[in-house]
């Protein structure tokens, strides 16, 4: 259910057309909920239909029209119903970690690439949150510019606040990921000495 939420608190910062809003999702929500374009748009049809948001047709050149969406007072409801529910956290099911757990069964150089793999990764990650976290400081996302010129003036600090403090979380999660790798390997060349 997190998709349909992260696309109606999309839509909170104003109406979008359904590739502006994938374009959107792509530099921010996707960031921490990933989904495929083509699930973006049957959720934005699925939101549609339970009327949480309605479309505008726009001209489009000269003969076409796009549709642009909008968050109605329903969404709008739904998506403050949904931030404040309280939920537990997910159990944890990460592929990498069950198989680290019977690494015995595999070559040491087999090892060694998975913990090298799995360091990048979140290598890559970690310069990834930083730099949002430096983008959202400085207010330079489109989103944030969008919402920011809409809200009011006393709900700034907050608006930024929370983002930042979710980027800053992925980077802990990352650099904690980017020491397990570490560990991992100094683990491989101890046993395979």
């Amino acid at each position: 259910m997190s998709l349909r939420h992260a696309l109606l608190a999309l839509l909170e910062a104003g109406p979008m057309t359904g590739y502006e809003l994938a374009k959107q999702f792509d530099q921010s929500a996707d960031r921490v909920w990933h989904a495929p374009h083509p699930q973006i748009y049957t959720e934005l049809r699925k939101l549609e239909g339970e009327e949480l948001v309605a479309a505008d047709e726009q001209p489009r050149g000269t003969k076409a029209v796009k549709r642009a969406y909008r968050l109605t007072p329903a969404g709008e409801g739904e998506l403050r119903r949904w931030v404040s529910e309280v939920e537990a956290p997910a159990a944890v099911r990460d592929a990498v970690y069950l198989k680290a757990t019977y690494f015995e069964y595999a070559e040491p150089d087999v090892v060694r690439r998975q913990f090298e793999l799995h360091r990048a990764h979140h290598q890559e990650q970690l310069q990834r949150w930083e730099r949002h976290v430096a983008q959202l400081r400085a207010h330079e996302t489109e989103l944030l510019q969008r919402r920011l010129a809409h809200a009011p003036e006393a709900d700034h600090e907050a608006i930024v606040a929370y983002k930042v403090h979710v980027y800053q979380g992925m980077a802990e999660r990352a650099r904690t990921e980017i020491a397990w790798a570490e560990r991992g390997l100094e683990l491989v060349k101890k046993l395979s000495g």
